[in-house]
């Protein structure tokens, strides 16, 4: 089964919006909106997990179960960015919304 991650009905937790910068959210959506758009199916749960490299660029490594998907993103750092280092970002689609959700309010 095949997940769309409708524009019309994304939603975010709390903690998204207290922790992940509005330019990362955005980010995470055109990630999936770009996953969408391609010829891979998508599961229903997205994973991104955010890492600060030693080179001083985040990784954020997107994922997802099955079909297995996983593309590692670098983009430089800015101030803002150091708190997502180790946190996990979850956004699940249950066919009627999709809401973005840090691992730890799972």
């Amino acid at each position: 089964m095949e997940y769309k991650f409708n524009k019309e009905s994304r939603y975010v937790t709390r903690g998204i919006n207290a922790d992940v910068p509005l330019e990362i959210q955005l980010f995470i959506w055109s990630c999936i909106d770009e996953l969408i758009s391609s010829s891979i199916q998508t599961d229903y749960l997205q994973v991104f997990r955010f890492k600060l490299e030693k080179s001083g660029k985040l990784s954020i490594t997107h994922t997802q179960e099955n079909p297995e998907f996983k593309k590692v993103i670098e983009i430089e750092m800015k101030e803002e960015y150091f708190s997502l280092n180790g946190l996990t970002v979850f956004v699940i689609d249950d066919k009627t919304h999709s809401t973005a959700l840090l691992s730890n309010e799972y």
